[in-house]
């Protein structure tokens, strides 16, 4: 996503309120309590190889040519060609059922939203309810109405269990991994610097259903949500 048009372009408050928003303070999670279990094998393969990009990193950027030396500890790509990278050492079969050669955000959307919701299929489970989601699965969004045309979304990984927003009423905090140009909350990477890979917090508004309705780039901190179609889906084994 690029930090010009996350800038720039409008921000569409949704009808809800929290104490103190925006700014308010990051949601205290019970760690002991919170469902931390890696989604299935796949899922867990999934936080293996992030765990090795962590452990080899030296430089990383944000761009759209992906660019990848792990001898170097070089990581340089956009959210697709990350999600793309990891996907083809974890789940394979998933990244087969995606899109044949350079998958953008929106190829992800498709393939987890023509899933089946009750079994595998091609590599991928949509996932009905936000609270179902756990670590290694996958997250991805269409490109906003209001958003330019060449922004054909987003995609990353979640890295931990939604967790709600105490006094927000259908809203959640996330804890996950993506490639981006403009950090998340209480995010791995640097304000000023460059992009590239690392983990931070998103928000996510639902319709009360567990259908995610709209996103707030900068956690609880974010001035208001952009909505958008968002899916969450699980790394099957058929």
């Amino acid at each position: 996503m690029s930090v010009v048009l996350v800038r720039l372009l409008p921000i569409v408050v949704a009808a809800f309120t929290v104490s103190g928003w925006p700014g308010a303070a990051e949601p205290t999670v019970d760690v002991a309590n919170r469902a931390s279990v890696p989604a299935g094998a796949a899922g867990d393969r999934v936080l293996r190889v992030l765990a090795h990009v962590e452990q080899r990193l030296q430089t990383t950027r944000y761009q759209h040519a992906t660019v990848v030396r792990e001898r170097d500890g070089v990581f340089h790509w956009d959210c697709s060609g990350m999600a793309a990278w990891v996907l083809r050492r974890a789940a394979p079969r998933a990244m087969a059922g995606v899109r044949r050669g350079r998958p953008v955000a929106r190829d992800f959307f498709n393939a987890i939203d023509r899933a089946p919701v009750d079994r595998g299929l091609r590599g991928w489970q949509k996932l009905s309810h936000i609270e179902h989601a756990r670590p290694g699965d996958v997250f991805a969004w269409l490109r906003p109405p209001a958003f330019a045309p060449r922004n054909t979304g987003h995609v990353g990984f979640i890295v931990e269990a939604p967790v709600p927003v105490p006094r927000a009423p259908h809203a959640y905090t996330v804890r996950i991994t993506d490639a981006t140009s403009l950090p998340h909350q209480s995010d791995s990477r640097a304000y000023e610097g460059e992009g590239g890979y690392g983990t931070g917090t998103i928000l996510f508004l639902t319709d009360g259903q567990g259908q995610a309705t709209a996103y707030g780039w900068f956690g609880t901190s974010s001035p208001g949500v952009i909505p958008t179609r968002i899916v969450f889906g699980r790394l099957a084994e058929r």
